[in-house]
């Protein structure tokens, strides 16, 4: 399976006086525009997703319908998860994967640094091995080649967002 890992983009900063929730921040248009970009960028590798899950905190689920959108998918691909919540364990989302055993690709949207923790995971076992740090936007690739008795695979690349950019432009 190829399973795609995703940070979210640009999202408005917490307010200085709580003005709303970390929830509820939405992307900023810098945000959204870059994000785009990455898209375009992720289309002219030919990357293409049978699902996504998406944490449920706002900036994700509109990356994740930016991603969708500009690779030319349908929405429906899109389901959010608590399993990908900002501290959530990887237990529930190793199950919620293994519902769709004919997934050969997915891509998950989250947050740092959850999601560079899944990388360390799925790639030497154990979370914070690795010293991952994903930028918003960023894209790492890990080619899962066993999910029993537990998910494992070879992290094929790790592209930025301006890599990501560029590769939309050539």
């Amino acid at each position: 399976m190829l399973f795609y890992i995703i940070r979210h983009a640009i999202a408005e900063p917490l307010g200085e006086a709580n003005d709303f929730s970390d929830e509820r921040r939405t992307l900023t248009p810098a945000g959204r525009d870059r994000m785009q970009r990455i898209a375009k960028g992720l289309k002219r590798l030919s990357v293409e997703f049978d699902l996504v899950l998406t944490s449920p905190l706002l900036r994700a689920v509109e990356t994740a319908e930016i991603l969708v959108t500009e690779m030319g998918a349908s929405r429906d691909l899109i389901k959010r998860t608590d399993a990908l919540a900002p501290g959530a364990s990887f237990a529930p989302l190793f199950e919620e994967i293994r519902r769709y055993p004919e997934l050969e690709s997915l891509a998950v949207v989250g947050h740092q640094p959850g999601l560079g923790d899944l990388v360390s995971l799925l790639v030497v076992g154990q979370p914070g091995a690795l010293a991952l740090d994903l930028k918003k936007g960023s894209v790492c690739l890990v080619k899962v080649e066993r999910t029993i008795p537990v998910f494992r695979g070879k992290m094929a690349w790790l592209l930025a967002p301006k890599q990501l950019r560029l590769i939309a432009k050539a």
